[in-house]
């Protein structure tokens, strides 16, 4: 520990500090007269009440009282230090050989000392510098003599003038290195009063005193370049330059010799001893923008560094308050039953005035929900029980809008009196934040469990739909068995959608696309919606709408979700108009999509409406009016739609419904009738290898496959699959394709399979089928090596079709 006395006068001039009850000059007023004020006892009253720690001294040196500040900011026991010599107290950390000669002399001669500063090496605060003062209470009293030792932390305030000593060092360094000529300005005449030797130098002068005896016209020619007397130009310049701050421009100056040269010329006005001057630095043009970029670079780090030291320093009142007023954060303080301080952001998280606040209770802000609780926290903090120093309300502002606040408080004493200390911050979006990323966590692993019942489902399709079309061929066509396996298998095939909702909705995945009549798949979601309710549909369709190429899954769901909306938007009944139309899209169309072909669909309800407001945000995730609304339908159709290259809006009037509009590429191709009739190339004896996990769906399959006339062997996954298929080819007696199953739970699926197997026969014809429709495998399987794909379930035309193409191909 070291120490240094110093005098008062090179400091400037104490900081008013913040009390609870007695400002520092008041302190200083009352000990200056305290022998007059009679006895120890309301001494030591009165220096409880000052935050400065004050530390009580007898003639002996021993402590005779300390007060609550010196014993919380040493974090020493009271009852440690009464009687006990103050070189004792603590861990001895006043134990300085310098302040004993100084107490010393207090003692013997009546020294008082003041602003000794002192390095303390604190445990629990670390290390500190303390300005030390004594006051002998026996040069005004004829009582018992007392010795008042005060302290104060001037940690700070030692490091800001460290810094500033160390940046006036750097900057006299820089100006001294500096080979710019620069000189000094003063009013009213804006002569030169100071400049620098390579001032002198530059303009070839013989001392100082020679060049600033001259003005700075005088060192230009009569004419600048552009035409303008240098006397009346420069004269605008300096104007400029003291008015804006600064001004930088390009001169012609002539040297004492009477040589000419241009220059540049950066005029700074300063403060220098309150009084406002020019400094012009003056150096060759092409340094130019390295001097500008100097010269602004030092300013602001000069007046950041005045910013942060007048900001470190003070310590007033208004300064405080200025804090307190500006900060994010609510701020309060609350005390018998009410606020005695509160900020204005305070008053923005509740909406109420100031003097509103003042007569509410603290109670009185929160939800009638919690309301209970907040009561009881204030009974417990007034009994000196244990409450949580953080903890969340739900309050009601003024205008009833309900908002999350969590509040941090903590007890303290203002003005003798317990009181509360409290910081609010608005935590609304963070817990709204927070139910939304429980409900995608929820939405996660429903998700997860909708693709494995929709895979699995498609499993048993395809062995349901494959065995009734095996069971259509066994009978005679026009009869009634033939009609039901007919209708049977159409049911089934309808399912498959089902399924392919489900995939949709739980991976998003990329849309496997073929021609579909945008105007079914319309008539089918509605029919499907509306059954049943007391909404009726109103179509119209021209004879020439063209077809489009899409996924016929993720499209139908996409309108499922819009007319299900519109069917809730009218719970009393109502019409909706569903339109459809081709357009041209062209490059003036302020729309983004492409230009080119569209379909143009209208779904139009007679709802309510939806406020102009919402219209940025109701394809949003999790965006919902519906209490139990789980906020997802419009943001997928709005992503299924912009899969597929096209664009939804909607227009909307309150009381007169609202109007989706949703754009898709069309195509001119037709498609051919499909009909429920077995229509398949025969086979030539070509041998087949299949590779699925599950056996009904193995059986059937090869069941398709012997009736169509091949050879089929099978496999449960990728190994096994190699194996045969490697076994074929040593054998002479190759497969003429495979069928893959994509997804083999802990074993080779198809995608690695395929992957093997074209590093062992490059012209392998690969086909590949899964139950997850919506995999990117699927949608691009040729990127993978597949000659062809099948998406469970699959019928006997369609694995007839696919595998003649991969093979003949």
């Amino acid at each position: 520990m070291e120490g240094r006395d110093k005098s008062r006068d090179d400091l400037p001039e104490d900081p008013i500090e913040l009390k609870q009850s007695i400002s520092k000059q008041d302190s200083e007023d009352f000990l200056s007269n305290l022998g007059e004020a009679g006895n120890l006892e309301f001494f030591k009253n009165i220096v409880t009440a000052i935050r400065e720690p004050i530390l009580i001294l007898n003639s002996d040196l021993k402590c005779v009282f300390a007060n609550r500040s010196f014993i919380q900011l040493f974090n020493i026991d009271p009852s440690t230090i009464r009687d006990q010599s103050i070189y004792l107290i603590g861990n001895r950390f006043l134990d300085i050989p310098e302040l004993k000669e100084l107490l010393n002399e207090l003692l013997s001669i009546h020294q008082e000392f003041n602003e000794y500063e002192v390095n303390l090496d604190l445990i629990h605060i670390s290390n500190r510098i303390m300005s030390l003062k004594a006051t002998d209470t026996a040069q005004q009293s004829d009582n018992e003599r007392l010795i008042l030792l005060s302290f104060e932390d001037i940690t700070i305030r030692h490091e800001a003038e460290k810094l500033l000593l160390e940046n006036e060092r750097k900057y006299r360094a820089l100006f001294n290195s500096s080979r710019d000529a620069i000189m000094l300005l003063a009013p009213p005449d804006w002569s030169f009063t100071a400049c620098k030797p390579t001032t002198i130098e530059l303009f070839r002068c013989k001392s100082e005193s020679d060049f600033t005896s001259k003005r700075p016209w005088e060192l230009s020619p009569v004419y600048q370049p552009d035409g303008q007397i240098s006397a009346i130009k420069a004269k605008l310049m300096i104007e400029s330059a003291v008015k804006t701050g600064s001004n930088m421009f390009e001169w012609t100056h002539n040297k004492s010799d009477g040589e000419i040269f241009q220059a540049s010329v950066l005029l700074s006005r300063i403060e220098l001893k309150g009084r406002t001057m020019l400094q012009a630095t003056v150096r060759d043009i092409t340094g130019r923008k390295e001097v500008e970029k100097e010269l602004r670079n030092h300013r602001f780090h000069l007046e950041e560094l005045v910013r942060n030291r007048t900001v470190e320093l003070s310590e007033s009142e208004e300064k405080y308050r200025t804090l307190v007023e500006q900060s994010y954060d609510g701020i309060y303080i609350y005390a018998g039953g009410s606020f005695r301080l509160v900020n204005n952001r305070m008053c923005d998280l509740t909406g109420y005035t100031k003097e509103e606040l003042y007569g509410l209770k603290f109670w009185e802000l929160a939800h009638p929900d919690d309301q209970q609780r907040i009561r009881e926290y204030e009974l417990l903090r007034e009994s000196g029980a244990t409450v949580p120093s953080v903890f969340q309300v739900k309050i009601v502002k003024k205008n009833g809008v309900e908002r999350f606040i969590e509040f941090s408080a903590k007890g303290i004493t203002l003005q003798g009196e317990y009181a509360v200390l409290g910081v609010g911050r608005d935590i609304t979006a963070l817990k709204l934040f927070d139910e939304e990323q429980s409900k995608v966590d929820k939405l996660e692993s429903l998700g997860i469990l909708a693709g494995g019942i929709a895979n699995d489902f498609n499993n048993f399709l395809s062995a349901i739909i494959g065995n009734l079309s095996l069971a259509r061929l066994m009978v005679e066509p026009g009869t009634d068995i033939y009609e039901i396996l007919t209708s049977s298998e159409h049911a089934a095939s309808q399912a498959s959608t089902l399924t392919r909702q489900l995939l949709t909705f739980s991976k998003g995945g990329e849309p496997i696309k073929d021609l579909v009549s945008i105007t079914t798949l319309l008539q089918e979601s509605c029919n499907l919606i509306l059954s049943g309710s007391n909404v009726t549909a109103e179509y119209d369709f021209p004879e020439d709408l063209q077809l489009i190429n899409a996924d016929p899954g993720q499209i139908s769901q996409s309108i499922n979700n819009i007319i299900i909306n519109a069917n809730q938007a009218m719970p009393e009944g109502g019409r909706i108009f569903i339109s459809a139309e081709n357009i041209e899209i062209s490059d003036n169309i302020s729309i983004p999509l492409k230009k080119g072909s569209y379909i143009r669909i209208h779904i139009k309800d007679e709802g309510m409406g939806i406020p102009e407001e919402q219209f940025t945000v109701i394809f949003d995730p999790f965006f919902s009016t519906k209490q139990l609304g789980t906020g997802l339908g419009l943001s997928t159709a709005y992503s299924i739609i912009n899969k597929h290259h096209g664009h939804i809006l909607v227009e909307s009037e309150i009381n007169s419904g609202s109007t989706f509009i949703i754009y898709l590429p069309s195509v001119s191709d037709k498609i051919e009738k499909k009909q429920m009739e077995i229509d398949f190339l025969a086979a030539t004896g070509e041998r087949i290898l299949v590779m699925d996990d599950k056996e009904i769906v193995r059986d059937t399959v090869s069941a398709i496959l012997e009736r169509l006339g091949y050879e089929v062997e099978c496999a449960v996954d990728g190994r096994e699959a190699i194996d045969k298929y490697v076994s074929s080819m040593k054998n002479g007696n190759p497969f003429s394709a495979v069928i893959l199953d994509l997804t083999i739970p802990a074993g080779m699926g198809g995608r690695e399979t395929v992957k093997e197997l074209l590093s062992i026969d490059p012209d392998v014809r690969a086909i590949v089928s899964s139950g997850y429709s919506t995999d990117p495998v699927m949608s691009d399987y040729e990127t993978y090596g597949f000659r062809g794909v099948m998406a469970k379930p699959y019928s006997i035309s369609q694995i007839s079709n696919t595998l003649r193409e991969a093979i003949d191909n």
